[in-house]
């Protein structure tokens, strides 16, 4: 059973037979002096994991120790699938090969059927990067961000024009939440990124859609500002002791739990619900994630978690973090490894619901 949002704590021995206990920092670290280190990022050159992966690539190559050369290897291809699959066969377990994902990376290994060759739970992960994912509507539908049941009710009423990649792309977040809140008669526009879904809003093209906290507040905020959008939900925020909060950032909006409570007068529940916690760990809790493959040593581990926190302490850092990361918690080593375990170890049961509801919803079949 999932121990999802149920406060409910993890055993040492738990842990330790699951290979998520992870060392103490007190071994030797590893010097990568003279060597060059690559962090495959499965995207294009542009977008959020180019982001994300350009901001560690400055920082490691000046603070790993013996200040080797960081590059950024970008191989697209299969929603992330390519460089994965890539990552999986071909990269070194010495410490010059990293890679990072994003929400996109997790749906695909979940939903990728044959094309996916690569065990994410076997990686090693060094740091999980949460990133809120923030609702929002044209206002002209009804959609105000100052009551949440009549906003629902606005969003049910009306015809909403929604979009994504494709049906299971990082966008599936979305999706699932709509339904659980009732939105069952959405008109879906595929091949859209986000820039693409927050463009085609203000045209009119689409009224409903969703960003990630830190494109939100940089980039759509202003129009809520003028009215042309409003914030009405976030899908919210795992607290430290497993309970679904509101977005840390953006505090006085409700998350999708409380909104479902709202209308309906009790707490989530179903199969629906279930899909829908894993997916607040993919998409918001591990939005961003930087790994090493299966095989690295404790001791490459250890130097690659030491160095983290040794990044996270610079001021300069921490001014860069608050407007890429969000100003969110990082999490680090064993405690990345058990919240990857939330969000991609799905039950059959659960996983066999999400594939009748993309049949269902989208005549979608997963491999």
């Amino acid at each position: 059973m999932s121990r999802l949002f149920q406060g409910a704590g993890i055993s040492a021995c738990a842990l330790l037979a699951a290979g998520l206990l992870f060392p103490g920092s007190a071994q030797a670290e590893v010097n990568f002096k003279g060597k060059t280190i690559q962090i495959i990022a499965p995207f294009k050159e542009s977008g959020g994991t180019a982001r994300y992966s350009r901001l560690w690539q400055k920082y490691l190559q000046e603070y790993l120790p013996g200040k080797p050369t960081v590059l950024v290897i970008f191989k697209p291809g299969g929603s992330g699938i390519t460089g994965a699959n890539w990552f999986e066969k071909n990269a070194k377990t010495d410490g010059t090969n990293l890679i990072a994902l994003s929400s996109s990376s997790h749906t695909s290994y979940l939903f990728g059927g044959k094309k996916v060759r690569y065990k994410m739970l076997t990686w090693r992960p060094i740091v999980l990067s949460p990133m809120g994912s923030e609702f929002y509507a044209r206002t002209d539908i009804g959609v105000k961000g100052k009551n949440i049941v009549e906003d629902i009710k606005a969003l049910q009423n009306a015809d909403v024009v929604s979009g994504g990649k494709n049906p299971t792309s990082a966008e599936l977040r979305g999706y699932i939440a709509y339904d659980l809140l009732g939105l069952k008669n959405i008109k879906y526009v595929f091949g859209l990124d986000s820039g693409d879904r927050r463009k085609a809003v203000l045209r009119k093209e689409l009224n409903l859609s969703y960003d990630t906290a830190g494109s939100f507040a940089g980039k759509s905020m202003k129009y809520v500002k003028k009215g042309v959008i409003a914030h009405f939900m976030s899908l919210g925020y795992v607290s430290a002791d497993n309970k679904l909060v509101r977005d840390p950032a953006f505090p006085n909006v409700p998350n999708v739990a409380e909104a479902y409570k709202a209308v309906y007068g009790k707490e989530p529940s179903g199969p629906a619900w279930q899909a829908l916690k894993h997916l607040i760990y993919i998409s918001v809790m591990s939005s961003k994630s930087l790994f090493l493959p299966a095989g690295a040593s404790d001791e490459v581990l250890n130097t690659y978690l030491s160095t983290i926190k040794t990044i996270m302490k610079q001021p300069d850092f921490k001014k860069v973090a608050e407007k890429e990361l969000g100003g969110y918690e990082q999490t680090l080593g064993k405690e990345a490894a058990v919240q990857l375990k939330e969000a991609i170890d799905i039950s059959p049961e659960t996983k066999a619901w999400i594939a009748q509801f993309l049949k269902k919803k989208f005549d979608f079949n997963m491999m």
